[in-house]
């Protein structure tokens, strides 16, 4: 019997978390003559207790219409509780030497055990080491324009640990006297920590009386046994299992600068700008996985079965694939127009020469899906830029990326209910679309003609292949962007007249505006914003219905006393 909500429902929730963190470091510190050492030894205990319970009247009486509480419930109350409790113990220290203030180094180690690993699992170590050489000192650079050339290298391993009730199945009770039902999510009793491993060497450079910095640094990360839920066939009992990830490395550069091109008592003009690259595999994942068998990362990175985000063995991850697909002819193929001339018409959508309406395949084997493209972009970049003259600044900051897809969920609704311009087109008189009609020979072979058909029902033809939710290849659009992300105008008042107040050391006064333009090709909202939301974490390659990006002014007053 369904139940009755004229008359509402009500909830309470009561949540309680205590953190509780011990730790204690001895420290020491030498140094002799040219040679330094500080060196360091401590231990931590973090605890964290959380608890929830959640009490639900489904449906309320109407005999006390708009009393809510639970004393106006009309079915029995549904209790739902929840405890957690986790706790990490850290021993921990560290190294830095020194020689001459020219020549580092660093060594640090790290042990933890975790609670939410099996005991046999529980405790994991990571070390690091980094060392760098200030090449203008031990080359005894001696010259006005040079102020630091800085090399360095570092390796270093960081361990992670997995959420509470990640280890063992439980079973949960259902409205059946004595009946229980497995989670749809598979645990995994013997999960392994996490643990990253990274190289970097960089060069840090300042010239010019500190008016030219340049930073550029090279990094590779490798992430072993990384905790993952990995889609599972339902035959199983299960739609996920938590496993752990083979090998995934990370490998990319990172360039930094600033400039100061003009620099007197009464103009400061700074620059400085910053752009990174990064490239990712899916080198290897557990014994016995299948190569052609496709990675979720996680259920949350799919729309009703017909969108998804897929890593390959072998292969960058993230990517964007799409089980419905047009059909188009193959390599090859040609078609005759009317002035008897061949045309080359490989890859042109095939249209029913009966309907008007483009081919739209589903397929349910994956290897079959339509690769729409990488959801990470392949590069970002940051440009800002201040100028001063006396105590009148103004600075702008922009930001942009280059590469990456995403599937609008946005667009496809929008489209769908026909809110957008975008289904304006043929809505008097059809449409006739580009591509070419197959002609059946009757003998096995398949000849085309140029499409010639104006769509059955222009209706039909926008909801159920053009804006349709299955479409992916109409509704995945490119996440390029380049934003100019702030504007300030600030004025610092004169300090003879903070003089005569008595009190006063300083005083300004500032506009601002944030998100002044977006130029973008992506069609509704913000690129940036371009991911699904699950809980506290945000997956990118499918949006689903964001926020439009936010404009804001400001005034800003800051006084000193």
């Amino acid at each position: 019997m369904s139940l009755d909500n004229r008359y509402g429902m009500y909830r309470e929730k009561t949540i309680r978390r205590y953190d509780y963190n011990s730790d204690f470091l001895l420290k020491y510190n030498k140094l002799w003559d040219r040679f330094g050492v500080t060196a360091a030894f401590g231990g931590s205990v973090l605890r964290n207790k959380y608890y929830s319970t959640t009490i639900t009247a489904s449906q309320l009486s109407s005999e006390g219409p708009g009393m809510y509480s639970f004393a106006n419930a009309a079915v029995a109350l549904d209790t739902s509780p929840y405890r957690s409790n986790r706790q990490t113990n850290s021993l921990y220290g560290f190294v830095n030497l020194s020689w001459d203030d020219t020549y580092f180094l660093d060594v640090t180690a790290r042990n933890d055990w975790s609670s939410t690993l099996a005991p046999s699992n529980w405790s994991y170590f990571y070390p690091s080491v980094s060392a760098s050489i200030l090449l203008d000192k031990a080359f005894k650079i001696n010259s006005p324009h040079v102020n630091m050339i800085k090399l360095r290298g570092s390796w270093a391993q960081v361990g992670n640990d997995t959420s509470v009730f990640s280890l063992y199945d439980d079973y949960s009770t259902t409205d059946y006297p004595g009946g229980v039902t497995l989670p749809t999510a598979s645990n995994y009793p013997y999960i392994l920590p996490e643990k990253t491993s990274s190289w970097e060497v960089g060069l840090e450079t300042k010239f010019l009386g500190n008016r030219l910095n340049v930073d550029v640094a090279l990094y590779k990360t490798s992430t072993r046994n990384q905790i993952i839920s990995a889609e599972t066939s339902a035959e199983t009992g299960s739609t996920s299992r938590k496993m752990n990830a083979g090998l995934i490395t990370n490998k990319g550069v990172e360039v930094t600068f600033r400039m100061v091109p003009v620099r007197t008592k009464d103009i400061n003009w700074e620059i400085n700008g910053n752009w990174s690259l990064n490239k990712n595999k899916l080198n290897e994942l557990q014994n016995g996985w299948d190569p052609e068998t496709p990675l979720q990362t996680s259920t949350s990175t799919t729309i009703g079965s017909r969108i998804f985000v897929y890593s390959y063995v072998g292969k960058s991850m993230h990517q964007l694939y799409s089980a419905s697909h047009y059909e188009y002819a193959p390599e090859g193929s040609t078609y005759t127009d009317e002035n008897g001339n061949q045309v080359d018409c490989s890859g042109m959508q095939i249209i029913n020469a009966k309907t008007g309406y483009p081919l739209l395949t589903k397929e349910t084997d994956s290897k079959k899906f339509e690769h729409l493209g990488s959801v990470i972009p392949d590069w970002k970049a940051g440009f800002g830029t201040t100028f001063r003259y006396k105590n009148l600044s103004l600075s702008a900051q922009f930001t942009a990326q280059v590469g990456g897809v995403a599937y609008s969920v946005t667009n496809f609704a929008l489209s769908y209910q026909g809110k957008l311009k975008n289904s304006l087109a043929g809505r008097d008189d059809g449409l006739v679309l580009q591509g070419v009609n197959a002609v059946d020979n009757g003998d096995g072979t398949v000849s085309y003609q140029k499409n010639t058909a104006v769509t059955e029902n222009i209706y039909t033809y926008y909801q159920s292949y053009k804006w349709v939710r299955d479409n992916g290849r109409e509704n995945t659009f490119s996440t390029d962007f380049l934003k100019f992300k702030e504007l300030r105008i600030d004025y610092q008042l004169p300090k003879h007249l903070m003089a005569k107040t008595r009190f006063l050391q300083g005083a300004s006064i500032g506009f601002f505006a944030t998100n002044l333009f977006c130029i973008t090709d992506w069609p509704q909202f913000d690129p940036e914003a371009a991911g699904l939301v699950n809980g506290t974490n945000i997956y990118p390659g499918i949006e689903t219905v964001t926020f439009p990006m936010t404009r804001t002014y400001g005034i800003n007053i800051k006084l000193q006393f």
